[in-house]
């Protein structure tokens, strides 16, 4: 898994340098967390960030029908202070292209396939115990697409919000081993 465009450790930071010349060439597929974030203000572009992540299907025998499939992310953080951020509207889309969690970039991740769903996801007011708050989105229709063509399942993770102070913190499946639990999961039902 991997975010490309702004990061937790790095969000807008004004820096021209940075902003020209390192931020949509930039890799940060091995950080521990990642942000979903957007705004209407295309000045604060640097801030933009979206999330893509795999999942290997080949632990599914042959032959079988997928019933549902469910993509589980744990929360942990929102950009602002309390009070600020406002629900948003993440987005879950395929992309039928192969990219590497080491050098995929804003300016090299594949273009989006299909939308196929969303879910709304409140800010947190306070820091919650980990692994944090879980999040699902019913990514069934992606899987058993990837399932029938034989390829793992890829998603990207995006929001469209417009408000100021919309980013959303994550876990990534790069956390620690203290925080397993809070790595983004896949569950799978299949049936004969």
């Amino acid at each position: 898994d991997a975010d490309v465009g702004s990061t937790i450790t790095n969000q807008c930071p004004g820096d021209d340098f940075h902003i020209w010349n390192e931020w949509a060439n930039r890799n940060t597929g091995d950080a521990p967390d990642f942000n979903i974030q957007n705004q209407s203000d295309i000045a604060d572009w640097p801030c933009f960030a979206r999330y893509y992540v795999t999942f290997p299907l080949s632990s599914i025998p042959a032959g079988k029908r997928i019933v549902s499939a469910t993509l589980t992310l744990h929360q942990y953080g929102n950009s602002g202070d309390a009070g600020q951020a406002e629900p948003s509207w993440i987005q879950v889309l395929t992309t039928n292209a192969d990219w590497q969690e080491a050098s995929v970039t804003w300016n090299n991740a594949p273009l989006a396939w299909e939308n196929i769903g969303g879910t709304w996801v409140n800010p947190v007011q306070s820091m919650p115990q980990w692994p944090g708050i879980a999040w699902s989105w019913d990514v069934s229709y992606a899987v058993a697409n990837a399932y029938a063509s034989g390829q793992p399942v890829r998603l990207i993770l995006y929001e469209a919000d417009s408000a100021y102070h919309s980013g959303k913190y994550f876990v990534s499946s790069d956390t620690g081993d203290w925080n397993i639990e809070g790595r983004p999961r896949l569950d799978v039902t299949w049936s004969d």
